[in-house]
C-alpha cells in the first residue's frame, strides 16, 4: 500500500493543488480543513507525513505540529506558510517539523520535501519494527541463549550484518546453532515478511539437489511430470539458507555461482532465465578454504558465499551458557506439560556444567527435554539424565584410591541453599568412603550422629545413600 499524506489548509483550492500533485507522485491523500478535523483523521488511519498551512483559523500548524508529535510521534510533518522567517523556521524545527516551505509552494520543493520526510518515516518504521521483533525473540535471541563472551560477539556480528544485503557464511561444528543463526540474520533482517527456506544439502542425494534447487522443467528427466520451482523460487523475497553447503556436486556448484553472480537460474531441463530476488545464507561445518585447496570446493564460489563469515562457537567454549541454556530448554518443555518441572539439583547442573558436550547445543537441548520429559520429580537430578552424562559424572568423582579420593572436588552453583549444600557434601563424602559414616564424619570434622540428622531424608523424603540408620 502506498503511503498516506494529509494535507490541512483552510482554503479549499490548496487542498486540490497539492492533492494533484501527490497523487500523481503515486502517493495516497487524506484533506483536512482545520487542526482538529486532521487529528480526527489521524486517529482513524496514520499518515506518514502531515503537509500543513501555519496560518489558519482556530488551531494553527504550530499548535497542529505539537498536537501531531504526541498523538503520532512517527508522522512526519512539513510546514507551508507566506509569513517565514529565520526565527520562526528554526522554532518549528525544534517542535519537531522536518520542512518548513515558504508560499507560494513551488511543485518541485514540495514534491522533494514530501518525499524525503517520507523515506525517513519509512526509515523510522522498519528500525522500529526491527527493535520490536528483536525484543520479540529476547530473552534467548531466536533460541540462541548465552553471555560468554564470544558469544556475545557472534550476535553482535548477527545484528550488524542482517539489516544488509550480504551473503553470509555461518561456520561451526553441527549442533552449535547454525540454523538459529541464520533465522535471526532474517528476522532481522529487511526480509522478515518474506519466506525462509532451508535446505540441507547433505541430506538430499546428488542427482536430486540440482533439482530442488532450482526446480525443473515438464519433461526434465523421468518422473518430471509438470513444471516444479526450486527452492530459490520459492525463497523469492526472503532468504534460502544452504545448510552444508560444502557437500555440493561441482555441477551444483557451478549453477549456485552464477546465481549468486547475476541472481538469474536455470530450471533444469530449461533454457529460459529466471530471475530471483533471494539473500542466500550459508552453513558448513567443514573448513571450506581447505577444501577449496584440495579441489573439492570452486575457489571462486567460497570467495561469493564468505561476504561476511561468521564462526559459531563450540558449547565446550562457553561453558557458562550450559546453565542458561539448560534453563531455557526445560522451560520450553516444561511448560507443555501437565506435571511440573523446575530446574535441576546441584548435582545435576554441576554434571551438565563439567560433560564436555560433543554433540554441542542440539545434544543438551536434547538431553534436558528426554530429562524433563521421563523424571518423576519437580527438580532434575543426576539419575535424571542420559547415560553418557551420568557415566561422565561416574568417572570424574570415581576414588583414586581404596576408600577416598584426594583432590575430588564438588560443583555448586551460586544461590544454592546452605542446607542443600550440607547435603549434598555429607552425601558425596560417604559416596567416596563406601558409605562408612565414621570415616566420613571424620572427614568432615563432624559427629557421626550429625550425619544421621542431616541425611535422615532429602528434600524429596527419600533415604541417601549412606544414610539408613544402622540396625
Amino acid at each position: 500500500m502506498s503511503p498516506l499524506v494529509l494535507i490541512v489548509d483552510d482554503e479549499a483550492s490548496n487542498l486540490e493543488s497539492l492533492a494533484k500533485i501527490f497523487e500523481r507522485e503515486g502517493w495516497r491523500v487524506a484533506l483536512a480543513r482545520s487542526g482538529p478535523a486532521a487529528l480526527d483523521a489521524l486517529r482513524k488511519e496514520r499518515a506518514s507525513v502531515v503537509v500543513t498551512d501555519v496560518m489558519m483559523p482556530g488551531m494553527s500548524g504550530d499548535e497542529l505540529l505539537r498536537a501531531v508529535k504526541t498523538l503520532a510521534p512517527e508522522t512526519e510533518v512539513v510546514l507551508m506558510t507566506a509569513y517565514g522567517t529565520v526565527e520562526t523556521a528554526v522554532a518549528a524545527m525544534k517542535d519537531g517539523a522536518y520542512d518548513f516551505i515558504t508560499k507560494p509552494v513551488k511543485r518541485h520543493a514540495i514534491v522533494k520535501s514530501v518525499r524525503q520526510a517520507l523515506e525517513k518515516a519509512s526509515l523510522v518504521a522498519e528500525n522500529r519494527a526491527l527493535k520490536a521483533r528483536l525484543a520479540e525473540l529476547a530473552p534467548g535471541i531466536g533460541g540462541l541463549v548465552g553471555d560468554a563472551p564470544p558469544f556475545r560477539a557472534v550476535l553482535e556480528t548477527l545484528r550488524q550484518v542482517a539489516p544488509t544485503s550480504a551473503t553470509v557464511l555461518l561456520v561451526g561444528e553441527s549442533g552449535t546453532g547454525k540454523e538459529l543463526a541464520a533465522r535471526l540474520v532474517h528476522d532481522l533482517s529487511t526480509r522478515a515478511r518474506g519466506p525462509f527456506v532451508p535446505i540441507n544439502c547433505a541430506a538430499i542425494p546428488e542427482s536430486l539437489l540440482e533439482s530442488e534447487l532450482f526446480g525443473h522443467e515438464k519433461g526434465a528427466f523421468t518422473g518430471a511430470s509438470s513444471r516444479k520451482e526450486g527452492r530459490f523460487e520459492r525463497a523469492h523475497g526472503g532468504t534460502l539458507f544452504l545448510d552444508e553447503v560444502g557437500e555440493m556436486s561441482p555441477g551444483v556448484q557451478v549453477k549456485l555461482l552464477r546465481f549468486l553472480q547475476d541472481g538469474v537460474l536455470e530450471r533444469v531441463g530449461g533454457t529460459e532465465p529466471v530471475r530471483v530476488d533471494v539473500r542466500v545464507v550459508a552453513a558448513t561445518n567443514k573448513d571450506l578454504t581447505a577444501e577449496a585447496k584440495a579441489g573439492r570446493f570452486r575457489e571462486d564460489l567460497f570467495y561469493r558465499l564468505d561476504v561476511v563469515s561468521v564462526r559459531l562457537p563450540p558449547l565446550r567454549a562457553r561453558r557458562e551458557d550450559v546453565l542458561a541454556l539448560a534453563s531455557f530448554f526445560l522451560r520450553r518443555v516444561a511448560d507443555g506439560l501437565p506435571k511440573r518441572v523446575t530446574g535441576f539439583s546441584p548435582a545435576a547442573a554441576a554434571a551438565l556444567e563439567r560433560y564436555p558436550w560433543p554433540g554441542n547445543v542440539r545434544e543438551l537441548q536434547h538431553a534436558v527435554e528426554r530429562a524433563v520429559i521421563l523424571t518423576r520429580t519437580e527438580i532434575l537430578d543426576v539419575p535424571d539424565l542420559p547415560d553418557a552424562i551420568r557415566a561422565d559424572t561416574a568417572s570424574a568423582e570415581s576414588p583414586a584410591g581404596a576408600g577416598s579420593a584426594p583432590g575430588a572436588a564438588i560443583v555448586i552453583p551460586l544461590g544454592t541453599p546452605m542446607e542443600e549444600v550440607e547435603r549434598l557434601v555429607i552425601r558425596r563424602t560417604l559416596e567416596q568412603t563406601k558409605g562408612d559414616k565414621n570415616l566420613a564424619a571424620q572427614l568432615l570434622g563432624i559427629a557421626a550422629r550429625t550425619i544421621y540428622r542431616k541425611l535422615e531424608r532429602d528434600e524429596e523424603g527419600r533415604l541417601l545413600p549412606g544414610a539408613e540408620r544402622e540396625e
